[in-house]
């Protein structure tokens, strides 16, 4: 964190877009939050801990959100309990006006629209409110279906970044995408 770099606080009033809202996470979450991290896919393209436990969850919850990161869970908009994924701020530099953005979708809810819908939403809110100028996303080369939801986010496609992120103890190249204001 940069010196003199304010906390991101979170979206008030709460993002939602048709179906879907965004939220914070909390501890009634850790089975779904469980369920979710154990699928082959979800873990093979995100950086949680191998198998997920219980205690991860409760951890990530507790230390999610800080004054450079901001994750939240996607929800349904009827019923805030049912998890559909999660979409996040990282690396959010307020004062170099700039930020990481993720996703995952729960596999239950997969080909619903909910990632692609959480990005809009998380994206839009970032740019806007807190007056970022430019979002960065990764997705790896073979991650096709991360790719298609960046594209109809809006993201371009940028440079293929060669080792770019490291997963358990491996350097995986990956394609970055941006979006700016």
């Amino acid at each position: 964190m940069l010196i003199g770099n304010p906390p991101v606080e979170l979206p008030q009033p709460p993002l939602a877009s048709g179906p879907l809202a965004l939220r914070e996470w909390s501890e009634s979450d850790v089975r779904s939050l469980v369920e979710a991290c154990a699928d082959p896919l979800t873990s093979r393209y995100t950086s949680v801990p191998i198998p997920y436990t219980p205690e991860d969850a409760r951890r990530f919850i507790a230390f999610g959100h800080s004054p450079t990161a901001l994750p939240l869970a996607v929800v349904s908009a009827d019923d805030s309990s049912q998890v559909l994924g999660a979409v996040g701020l990282h690396a959010v530099s307020l004062t170099r006006r700039r930020s990481e953005i993720g996703y995952w979708t729960a596999p239950w809810a997969r080909g619903q629209g909910v990632a692609q819908t959480a990005l809009e939403l998380l994206s839009s809110w970032a740019l806007e409110a807190l007056g970022l100028e430019r979002l960065d996303l990764y997705a790896e080369p073979e991650n096709e279906s991360s790719q298609r939801v960046a594209e109809r986010a809006g993201y371009k496609r940028g440079a293929l970044v060669r080792s770019g992120i490291a997963l358990r103890g491996r350097r995986y190249d990956v394609v970055r995408y941006s979006l700016l204001a």
